[in-house]
């Protein structure tokens, strides 16, 4: 009888042990595809210093004219998370953005270096703030939260008469770089071809609203005129945002492209037109062709995800010696007399304004090596690009075409120009208040591409 119930006994702890087993195998089975959104409102309560204008930038921030925002990505592959923000402010710096990252991991565990951090490059907006930063903390954590599981979708369209290239070919055969319209005299055709794809990726969520993210190529600017520059907007993009969410449902998040020499093509019949409700108008047009693109959206296979991250050293020397003579004339002007006069002075130079004058006075001294924070990573057959310049289209679209994936999505940080060689050639307010030396944007291009490669 002993023997019997030894034997039950041990029959017992083995069905036992083997249950256990396949409970523990159970739970740690990968979980496929997951993904969570957070948004965190970050407009300003009291007046503070906005950003956006250099030296221009005394000013308060005022009434808010449509609330901005931290907005956060997370999605989820097995034991691997990605964080991807981004923030209606003018730049995401190295700096904030590796304090972010450092602040985010302490805060949920995701790894510094799996957190990819953009700027819509809002004119209309404050500085990066210690509430922005709070904010994009908030909006990760929800995201987290927020996880749900997902399937992937894509989509991708060339949309014309969207945006320009805003350096022009002048009847003479010489090149002209500013920030002025195609008015200007002796105009004959813009210097680029702009990148026109719009890039869609689509978190499909059974249980939840899906989770849109959009990249686009075009520059912020037209809200910031409003109420004396005091305005607080995230131009178009908020727009874009509210089109697409109310029409299709979903939730939003825009990313801002290589946009640092590309503007919007005003909607509106007038250039001269009150820019007031420019943008507005922009943004809902784009709204709209997002929600004509999203009927194309194709599942895709594989949702693999993997991340490399380069510290990519940049050679600072912005030596304008042959204009700092004037440049210096003009701030002279401006200080001496009034803002007015020096951008007289400054024009009578073939400078845009007193600001740029500024600009050039202020690089003219910087020299030596600086590292720039660089990531890439993939989703499936998706790759992305995170830095933190202010990237122009050429630069973007060499990066595309030397993608081994189908869909490069670009994520711009917007901090400082990356000018083009062309660009120093015939000068531009861009490779004027460029702090790096020519050729430094395509050797950018370059070492985006190779990484990108490296994750296929």
């Amino acid at each position: 009888m002993k023997k019997i119930l030894s034997i039950i006994l041990v029959l017992v702890m083995v069905l036992g042990l083997a249950a256990c087993a396949s409970s523990n195998s159970a739970s740690e089975t990968p979980v496929g595809l997951q993904a969570g959104f957070g948004r965190t409102d970050i407009s300003p309560l009291t007046p503070i210093g906005m950003g956006g204008y250099g030296d221009k930038d005394t000013r308060l921030s005022g009434a808010i004219l449509d609330n901005i925002y931290a907005t956060c990505v997370a999605i989820r592959n097995a034991d691997t998370t990605f964080l991807v923000l981004t923030v209606d402010v003018i730049a995401a710096s190295d700096v904030n953005a590796n304090a972010l990252r450092s602040a985010i991991e302490s805060e949920t565990g995701v790894p510094a270096d799996n957190i990819y951090v953009g700027a819509t490059h809002t004119h209309s907006a404050p500085d990066w703030n210690g509430g922005t930063s709070s904010g994009c903390i908030s909006a990760a954590k929800a995201a987290l939260e927020d996880l749900a599981p997902a399937t992937m979708e894509t989509a991708t369209a060339e949309l014309e008469n969207m945006n320009f290239v805003r350096h022009y070919l002048m009847n003479d055969g010489t090149y002209y770089g500013s920030n002025f319209g195609s008015d200007a005299s002796g105009f004959k055709a813009h210097a680029l071809e702009v990148d026109k794809q719009l890039i869609l990726v689509n978190l499909n969520r059974e249980e939840k609203k899906d989770i849109l993210m959009v990249n686009w190529q075009a520059h912020p600017a037209a809200a910031a005129r409003q109420i004396d520059y005091t305005g607080v907007s995230a131009d178009f993009v908020g727009y874009v945002r509210k089109k697409v969410e109310v029409e299709a449902n979903v939730l939003v998040a825009y990313y801002t492209g290589t946009a640092g020499n590309v503007n919007p093509r005003s909607l509106i019949e007038s250039e001269n037109t009150n820019n007031n409700t420019n943008f507005q108008t922009y943004g809902a047009t784009l709204g709209e062709k997002i929600i004509e693109v999203m009927a194309n959206l194709t599942p895709v296979e594989g949702t693999e995800m993997a991340t490399t991250h380069s510290r990519f050293p940049v050679e600072v020397d912005h030596s304008w010696d042959h204009m700092a003579v004037q440049a210096s004339e003009a701030v002279g002007a401006w200080k001496n007399q009034n803002l007015e006069e020096g951008h007289k002075v400054a024009r009578s130079y073939g400078l845009s304004s007193a600001y740029h004058a500024s600009s050039i006075l202020n690089r003219s001294a910087l020299k030596g090596q600086q590292y720039r924070e660089l990531y890439a990573f993939r989703i499936g057959p998706v790759g992305f690009v995170s830095n933190t310049y202010e990237t122009f289209c050429d630069h973007g679209e060499y990066v595309k075409e030397h993608s081994p994936f189908d869909l490069t999505f670009i994520i711009t940080g917007c901090n400082g120009y990356i000018a083009n060689e062309a660009s120093y050639d015939y000068r531009s307010y861009e490779s004027d208040t460029c702090s790096y030396v020519k050729g430094t944007g395509e050797k950018l291009a370059e070492e985006m591409a190779r990484m990108l490669n490296t994750l296929k």
